[in-house]
């Protein structure tokens, strides 16, 4: 009834390349990329009237989607896909809805991936223990100085119409200090409270570096992991997807970011190894204002620190696919 896999995040980190890449595998079924059920629907008591004649975001956003895809289906005669609609759209939320929506699977392996799911708290994460303990957990961790970089500059996209790139360093300074989105970004925290409840073989670890340099090799981690055919290949594993307007960032303001998140790198570092080795270099040599240019290329692999960090002393041993099930991870730090 229930999912055989949940991605959680991390936000700006590659779900939504992920979620390209693996919904069409044949053994795979996803019902929407964010489902959004246990940060949001699983304490909404709104029923079909309500949401029919609300004036919150939230309604109007739903009377879209329900439009939508009502309109796709019926130009396509699909009946099943409005039966969907129905069962997705019409009915109270709760664990029932929660576990109807991944009927029909028809014997494929079901799962969804809803980003914000990392900033769960220990309550919720046990409640999705109790109601499945099989499940396997996927979870792509980004440089925190890019994650959040990224973050800031898709809502100043928005905002502002694609024109992040105008925006003032003290705007985004200001920005970076008004919004909460450390616990997006804490990503020692998110392992270390589903790991009280799953054990390492059903976590799988992934790193944005290798969603760009080993995009193949990651799809067929995640295949394995999630016991589907690991012959699989998408048609283009390595296009980006939502690349947005900023191809550089400020120096000065990945300088703040680098202290901010100072203690995590280092944590992360003894922890993994690998690639996060080259963020917590980054977040030295950025923190510590040696840099001397007044904008860096991003992402920062693209920059000159990536170059810097493979022939300095802080670089770990050769680095090829690091992700993987959490298990398999520790044995090769």
């Amino acid at each position: 009834m229930y999912p055989d896999f949940i991605g959680i995040g991390a936000q700006k980190a590659g779900t939504t390349w992920l979620h390209r890449n693996i919904v069409d595998h044949p053994q795979i079924w996803i019902p929407r990329k964010e489902v959004h059920y246990f940060d949001r629907k699983i304490n909404d008591r709104s029923n079909v009237a309500t949401r029919l004649f609300g004036k919150s975001l939230e309604d109007e956003r739903w009377r879209k989607q329900v439009k939508r895809w009502t309109s796709t289906y019926l130009k396509q005669l699909d009946l099943e896909g409005l039966r969907f609609v129905y069962k997705f759209y019409m009915r109270p939320y709760n664990d029932g809805w929660y576990g109807s929506i991944f009927e029909p699977r028809k014997g494929r392996v079901a799962g969804e991936i809803t980003p914000a799911y990392s900033a769960l708290g220990e309550e919720m994460v046990s409640h999705i223990h109790e109601v499945m303990p099989e499940a396997k957990i996927i979870f792509l961790m980004r440089n925190p100085i890019e994650r959040d970089w990224s973050q800031t500059v898709m809502s100043f996209d928005k905002a502002e119409k694609g024109s992040a790139s105008s925006v003032s360093e003290e705007r985004m300074l200001k920005e970076f200090e008004r919004k909460g989105s450390r616990p997006l970004t804490d990503y020692l925290r998110t392992l270390e409270i589903w790991q009280r409840f799953y054990p390492e073989e059903q976590i799988f670890v992934g790193f944005t570096e290798d969603v760009h340099f080993n995009p193949g090799e990651l799809l067929e981690s995640v295949f394995g992991f999630l016991g589907v055919d690991t012959s699989f290949r998408p048609l283009a594993p390595e296009k980006k997807v939502h690349s947005r307007s900023a191809d550089t960032m400020a120096t000065r303001v990945a300088a703040h970011l680098a202290r901010t998140y100072k203690d995590e790198l280092a944590r992360l570092e003894e922890i993994f190894g690998g690639y996060t080795s080259f963020w917590r270099y980054c977040g030295t040599r950025l923190a510590e204002e040696t840099v001397e240019d007044d904008k860096l290329h991003y992402p920062l692999w693209d920059s000159s620190l990536w170059e810097e960090w493979k022939t300095s002393e802080h670089a770990t041993k050769e680095v090829g696919l690091r992700s993987g099930p959490l298990s398999s991870l520790q044995a090769v730090r």
